[in-house]
């Protein structure tokens, strides 16, 4: 058995751990440390140096912000038929525009009111450190979430999830619409503007009650999204041990409150900026065991941001390099860690996998039934291989003098 083909055993073993904690790994929660305590104890175990737990403060639920922007437009709109008039329609337009905004902002991980009005939880990082062989001339940082989502109803098929996302797409479009239709009230006495409001209300309205179900639902057992992640990511830590990357310092990053604004990476980027003499690079894994695996290149819910060149550039040189993986180019749904990243301008590549179009399997993604027994060796395989690659692409300095 060769060297790569010996990780394989090991990285599900580091799954089916994670995926039988009891209860899920929730943002915030006991499991989710319990997570992050195991590997550190996995990290120690493997030879990574200064293996430890961060704390972080993050937010235990995704859904309240979004709860909390869509109350605030709400209450605009029942003011405006509670008590016409300019007022009630100018504070409308105000409270539609506020939701807009930080429905927007907290989808692109910035800070915004709605973070700043809600309470935070402890949350953890999990991190080790591989030195390099010889001189490290750059950071390499290998990243996986630790924590699992709920398991609301909109994700229990394709056709609830894109019935869902067409849902929070108007849901959000409404709002700027419903502040325009309220300021021209205001201004004009437009009085149709209520009615728009109205219509707008009962979009909102709707998006509010799936927000606060979700919130009442368990946590995934998250066997795909993300042990998958993480086990790939201490697989390759085993590799990296006894062989070491020669001109990069590689970093283990096992994040918290992924799910709930990638609180973890943030974090990380706080507290170990980049340096302009070692440059970094962010390799995220996320949903890797089941499908083919794909490169991101663009990431976010609403706005989507484009991956940087560079991290585009090395994927495409490692996909080269090892053509018996079949490698997939596509925009994300939602966000990944690597958009913490690529906000500040950093090249982060998110490696995640797809099930192929037309075939019996099934990405499991935020339901119940993410459990070990649909994890696919050959994708883990896959992502594993194709992982090692990129990193032996990213310590190379060509592909740096390059981009």
């Amino acid at each position: 058995m060769s060297s790569m083909e010996s990780l394989l055993p090991k990285a599900l073993e580091y799954i089916r751990w994670l995926a039988a904690i009891p209860g899920g790994r929730g943002s915030c929660t006991t499991q989710e440390r319990q997570a992050g305590e195991y590997v550190v104890q996995e990290l120690a175990r493997i030879g990574a140096c200064d293996a430890r737990l961060e704390a972080v403060r993050g937010a235990p639920s995704t859904y309240r912000p979004f709860a909390l922007a869509f109350s605030a437009t709400l209450l605009g709109i029942v003011l405006s038929w509670a008590l016409p008039g300019k007022g009630s329609a100018l504070l409308a337009a105000l409270l539609n525009a506020l939701g807009a905004w930080g429905m927007l902002a907290e989808t692109d991980l910035a800070s915004n009111w709605l973070g700043a009005l809600l309470p935070a939880g402890e949350s953890t990082n999990a991190m080790g450190r591989i030195p390099a062989a010889g001189e490290a001339r750059r950071r390499l940082v290998v990243c996986a979430h630790l924590d699992t989502h709920r398991t609301p109803v909109f994700f229990s098929s394709a056709a609830w999830n894109r019935a869902f996302s067409a849902l929070v797409g108007t849901a959000f479009a409404s709002m700027p619409a419903a502040a325009l239709a309220y300021l021209a009230g205001g201004l004009f006495a437009w009085e149709a503007a209520r009615w728009l409001g109205l219509a707008a209300g009962a979009l909102q309205a709707l998006a509010l009650a799936l927000c606060l179900h979700a919130d009442l639902t368990p946590y995934s057992p998250g066997a795909n999204d993300n042990a998958s992640g993480v086990g790939v990511a201490l697989a390759l830590a085993a590799r990296l041990a006894s062989q070491p990357l020669e001109r990069s310092e590689v970093w283990l990053l096992f994040t918290g409150c992924e799910e709930t604004g990638a609180a973890g990476m943030r974090a990380f980027l706080d507290a170990h900026p980049a340096s302009q003499d070692k440059p970094d690079f962010f390799l995220v894994l996320d949903q890797v065991g089941i499908g083919v695996q794909g490169v991101l290149t663009r990431d976010g819910l609403i706005r989507k941001r484009r991956t940087h060149p560079l991290a585009l550039q090395i994927a495409q040189r490692a996909s080269e390099q090892i053509p018996q993986v079949r490698v997939g180019w596509r925009e994300g749904v939602a966000y990944t860690d690597a958009l913490a990243a690529t906000r500040r301008g950093l090249p982060a590549l998110s490696l995640s996998a797809l099930p192929s179009p037309g075939g019996d399997q099934d990405a499991h993604w935020h339901r119940p039934s993410d459990v070990m027994e649909h994890i696919d060796p050959g994708a883990v395989s896959d992502a594993i291989a194709f992982a090692w690659q990129v990193l032996l692409e990213a310590d190379g300095v060509g592909a740096w003098a390059a981009g």
